[in-house]
């Protein structure tokens, strides 16, 4: 099979076509024959060597195509049945890949590859943070950094199948105010001015970006608040926490990774995936697939990405 392999950390030109062995699933593992692959910052960052990788190494979180084989412990799936899948792993920017069969959901019937190819990751990611470390219940207020990035967009719109009654954003200039306000966000709020977001107003900070963002984080929240930390979109250095500020506003600050939840918790992969492909697919809510291209463009699509340039998310065909 070919696959884009990490073959240097010089930017563009690092991530090069290669060929490699075809996967065979292990016991409890399936093969995916890959007709799309959903691309996110974290691919961008991997290619230009700014997110550490091994020479090798294959970007790609997140795929949608046909299961190729499934291994002797795996039930439910069965070659030909159209999946999307999440790659903890990553793999995804290759013909075939290989995850375990917790991490794979069916499509529902009619639903497009392409679409269904930039659903695992960030809906997924939303959902699983929302309903577990967060936890976010009816009538809370929350606000979403990043608010029109392609994981901005669903944590917003899942808050607001949870029931919370204000779900703000903030985003990073004028157009991106008016596209959010069209999602149907109640307040937008621009990255340049973090001063005019109001205080103590949120239940739920959600938190892509870090540095000013984290910075400001907990002024935002009221008492009983959570920081939900999901990114570091903002490539800042870390940003220090006070225990005892936690402990005297009655407030938190909780990390999610979606690769490590479900590595601990694999049960929760399969139905958090199936819950959004259905989610999506009866258009409860809304990905903006903006962009998709041949595998060939790969590397101007990741620029684009890690430049700030795109709106919502990216795919590449690879069949």
């Amino acid at each position: 099979m070919f696959a884009y392999q990490i073959v240097d950390h010089t930017g563009r030109n690092g991530l090069q076509k290669t060929e490699l062995s075809d996967p065979v699933p292990g016991p409890a593992e399936v093969t995916i024959d890959v007709e799309v692959a959903g691309l996110g910052l974290i691919d961008a960052l991997w290619a230009s060597g700014t997110m550490p990788s091994n020479v090798g190494f294959v970007p790609g979180l997140e795929v949608a195509g046909k299961v190729r084989a499934i291994g002797d412990e795996v039930t439910g799936l069965a070659p030909g049945d159209e999946v999307a899948a999440i790659l903890p792993s990553a793999g995804g920017l290759a013909q075939i890949a290989k995850t375990q069969a917790d991490y794979v959901a069916k499509l529902p019937t009619g639903m497009d590859l392409e679409l269904a190819s930039v659903v695992p990751v960030n809906t997924v990611t939303a959902h699983l943070a929302l309903t577990t470390v967060a936890q976010c219940t009816s009538g809370e207020a929350v606000l979403v950094h990043a608010g029109m990035g392609g994981l901005g967009t669903q944590f917003g719109q899942i808050a607001r199948l949870l029931g919370a009654s204000r779900v703000d954003a903030v985003v990073g200039n004028e157009d991106k105010r008016k596209m959010a306000t069209e999602l149907g966000y109640d307040n937008v709020y621009l990255r340049s001015d973090l001063a005019s977001v109001p205080e103590n107003a949120y239940d739920i900070v959600v938190d892509p970006v870090g540095g000013e963002a984290a910075k400001t984080a907990f002024r935002l929240l009221r008492s009983g608040g959570r920081h939900v930390r999901v990114g570091n979109a903002s490539q800042q250095e870390d940003v220090p926490v006070s225990s005892v500020a936690h402990w005297l506003e009655n407030k938190s600050t909780v990390g999610f990774n979606v690769g490590l939840w479900i590595s601990v918790h694999p049960d929760q992969g399969a139905k958090s995936l199936a819950w959004s492909l259905h989610n999506v697919f009866n258009q409860s809510i809304r990905v903006d697939l903006t962009e998709v291209g041949p595998i060939e463009q790969v590397t101007e699509m990741l620029a684009a990405l890690q430049s700030g340039r795109t709106v919502g998310k990216l795919a590449v065909r690879l069949s």
